[in-house]
């Protein structure tokens, strides 16, 4: 079946499943010690000439930096998920 799917879901599929990968990824670079940073703003066509890849094979989704801070980040904002979730019953 995977084959025949059009090229616009098999990115949509990869994407998440980079995501998915990536967040993963984090994860364990933290328990080991490790700080990351995710970008996803960068130019993807530069990245694919950069990189010598085939554009119609690889969707470059993210770009991952994983390393030693040098000094401490600073505290972010995050709501508390009662303000954010909620249970719907139908």
């Amino acid at each position: 079946m995977y084959p025949q799917i059009p090229r616009e879901l098999k990115i949509e599929i990869a994407k998440i499943d980079a995501s998915l990968f990536a967040m993963q990824l984090m994860l364990v670079a933290r328990a080991h010690g490790y700080d990351t940073n995710p970008m996803a703003g960068f130019d993807r066509d530069q990245v694919v000439s950069a990189f010598g890849l085939d554009n119609h094979r690889y969707v470059p989704v993210m770009i991952l930096s994983i390393g030693k801070a040098k000094e401490e980040g600073h505290e972010s904002v995050r709501l508390h998920s009662d303000k954010i979730t909620f249970l719907a019953l139908m």
